[in-house]
């Protein structure tokens, strides 16, 4: 039970409420507007004769007023000392000038007072202490005043005795007045701890995904390093046979040393094209899987294992180049296959994993404008399934895999339904 409420009052909370930067001219700005609330209250019960018993000299009436309102400016730089005084001089004003003591404004000013040094205060042990002991000091007041002065009001009601009914006012109104000021400045408290905690685990959360983010885009980088490797090795291997071929037969069968130059000439073009649109975006790393890089004549055989799942997935190929036919998919250069693969591979994925659909399609298609293209778009018709929300890292790589190699994606839902995911990749 002490623990609870312990914890209720924030007394063993170490976390420190941070100072704003601009405290010292917003609480001399609060400060001069209670003191102004104080003055025009003040002014107005004695407009209608509130006051009239009050012979304490004006001056120091309102040497009363700006004493508290002044002490107010530091309210969040010294908390407790804040508090303190101000109970202290709400004593004394109480015996000096009880009259002016009794008014709305001026015991605003001393609550407003006790909730800052609880809203406010660093250390919670000794804020505790402190704000229990100005407490204790106020309810002693409050007991010195019901025992020692002669009450001289009313007589009283038929139930009630005058002097009970006074004593019945003053403690339940300071009971209200005072647990209000505690209560707000502790529920402030807490309340601004809350927020800061959840705007701390904002920034972890923000951090740590973009860590996974980039760490996403590292892998996937390193990935096209290996595949690049590959392509590269590929076309230097090509260029290696073919210029053989063509110094053998150069003198004997000159148009079958052409044919090998000009082959020679488009393997090392398209590993120059596909070089200059990878590096740029590649990570040194020590990689030991070795596996071959799939390419178009892969992405059937992807296909069909998505169908043995139970995903009816339809292929289609569109070629519209000029003198398209057989053997045309092997004039697409090796990164721009790769592409087109690992696209149709992460959609068919997203559309098991992430949709209610049982069939999708696949259009590859190849055309010819300024420059060559080809284009792969998967489509499906289902709805997202709840409760499988990915980390969207598959479609992070890529987006990158297409932006290094120059092309434009498209990646969203449909108008009518289901999910569509378009990518076109120029090549010489």
């Amino acid at each position: 039970m002490r623990e609870r409420w312990r914890q209720a009052l924030t007394i063993d909370d170490g976390w420190v409420r941070p100072l704003p930067s601009r405290r010292w001219r917003l609480d001399g700005l609060i400060a001069l507007i209670w003191l102004v609330v104080a003055v025009v209250i003040t002014e107005g019960y004695r407009a209608v004769g509130a006051l009239a018993q009050d012979h304490t000299d004006l001056r120091l009436q309102y040497l009363y007023l700006i004493v508290p309102c002044a002490a107010l400016v530091f309210r969040r730089r010294f908390p407790l000392a804040t508090t303190s005084f101000v109970v202290v001089l709400w004593v004394a004003t109480g015996q000096l000038d009880p009259e002016l003591t009794t008014t709305l404004a001026i015991q605003f000013v001393y609550l407003f007072a006790i909730y800052s040094g609880i809203a406010w205060c660093r250390d919670r042990v000794r804020g505790g202490w402190v704000i229990g002991g100005c407490l204790l000091v106020l309810a002693g007041w409050i007991g010195y005043t019901l025992v020692f002065e002669a009450y001289d009001g009313h007589s009283g009601s038929e139930i009630v005795p005058g002097w009970l009914g006074m004593a019945m006012i003053l403690v339940l109104s300071n009971v209200i007045y005072l647990g209000g000021a505690v209560l707000l400045g502790i529920l402030e408290w807490r309340n601004l701890r809350r927020r800061t905690e959840l705007e701390q685990q904002a920034r972890t959360i923000e951090s740590q995904a973009a860590e996974l983010r980039s760490q996403a885009v590292d892998a996937e980088r390193l990935r096209i390093a290996r595949e690049l490797h590959d392509v590269v090795a590929h076309h230097v291997s090509v260029i290696g046979v073919q210029a053989g071929a063509a110094r053998r037969v150069l003198d004997k069968q000159p148009d079958a040393a052409r044919d090998a130059l000009v082959g020679i000439e488009r393997s090392s073009r398209s590993a120059v094209g596909e070089m200059r649109g990878l590096l740029g975006t590649l990570r040194s790393s020590v990689e030991t899987d070795r596996t071959p890089t799939p390419d178009l004549d892969d992405v059937e055989a992807l296909v069909q294992d998505y169908r043995a799942t139970g995903l009816d997935v339809d292929l289609h190929v569109v070629d519209d180049r000029p003198g398209a036919g057989a053997g045309q998919d092997a004039d697409v250069p090796a990164g721009v296959g790769l592409a087109i693969y690992r696209t149709v591979q992460e959609a068919l994925a997203n559309v098991r994993r992430h949709s209610s659909a049982t069939d999708a399609s696949v259009v590859m298609r190849f055309g010819q404008g300024d420059r060559n293209w080809a284009e792969v778009e998967i489509v499906d018709s289902g709805q997202p399934r709840t409760g499988t929300a990915g980390t969207g890292l598959g479609l992070v790589g890529m987006r990158e895999r297409v932006a290094a190699l120059g092309g434009e994606v498209e990646i969203g839902p449909r108008s009518t339904q289901g999910y569509r995911v378009r990518v076109r990749l120029p090549f010489d």
